[in-house]
């Protein structure tokens, strides 16, 4: 398989003699001790979006697209800098985290170059 087909888990896999159990979207995930939110998620099959995530990278919480709900937590934490918890039930695809991320997302928007050559915005 090529590079541009392989799964990008968004954060680099863990090792622990350890497990834990989380609930993301309903589905019950069993992962090593340390691993992202972001990374189980997407173990489980789940899409969380992301920009600056990779998994050959260690995690920073930059582009804030991969943020998702946690029950007893407050606010809004970067799945891709959030480890999981024993227990942990995630969230990630609500209305209030699709109008944070469309936000985030017209933030970098409104500052996108309009001479751009790859994109149609600047006429072809």
């Amino acid at each position: 398989m090529n590079q541009l087909n392989e799964l990008d888990y968004g954060t680099p896999a863990k090792q622990s003699e350890k497990s834990v159990t989380l609930e993301i979207d309903g589905v019950s995930v069993e992962v090593a001790a340390g691993t992202s939110v972001m990374r189980a998620a997407v173990e489980a099959g789940i899409n969380v979006p992301k920009l600056c995530a990779t998994d050959s990278l260690e995690p920073f919480g930059s582009c804030r697209l991969c943020l998702v709900e946690i029950d007893g937590k407050k606010g809004y934490p970067a799945s891709c800098t959030t480890p999981c918890e024993p227990g942990m039930k995630v969230r990630t695809q609500t209305p209030k985290l699709a109008d944070i991320r469309r936000g985030v997302m017209e933030l970098y928007i409104s500052d996108h170059p309009l001479d751009c050559l790859t994109c149609p915005t600047n006429g072809n």
